[in-house]
């Protein structure tokens, strides 16, 4: 498996996270540096106790790599974080 990081530049608010985290037909939209993607959560946990920091798991539904796994870290406030995603070797 190989990791690659993903900054992400926007994203859904604490509501619109918790919401797509409880409905798998609803998924979450970020923004990168190169386009929007459209992410399934599958998990989430809050860290801190501020209610803007979380650690997220899912995988891709949009992109050429629909299907990676991911875990990642977002904060709803400032509307940025990261997914570290994994893919097959060779994708």
């Amino acid at each position: 498996m190989a990791t690659s990081q993903l900054p992400l530049t926007g994203g859904p608010s604490r509501s619109e996270l918790l919401r797509a985290a409880s409905d798998p037909t609803s998924p979450a939209v970020f923004a990168t540096p190169v386009g929007a993607i459209e992410v399934q959560i599958t998990g989430v946990e809050e860290i801190g106790s501020d209610g803007t920091d979380f650690t997220v798991w899912g995988h891709l539904e949009s992109t050429a790599l629909k299907g990676a796994v991911f875990t990642g870290n977002y904060n709803c406030a400032a509307r940025i974080g990261r997914l570290a995603l994994k893919t097959a070797s060779g994708r």
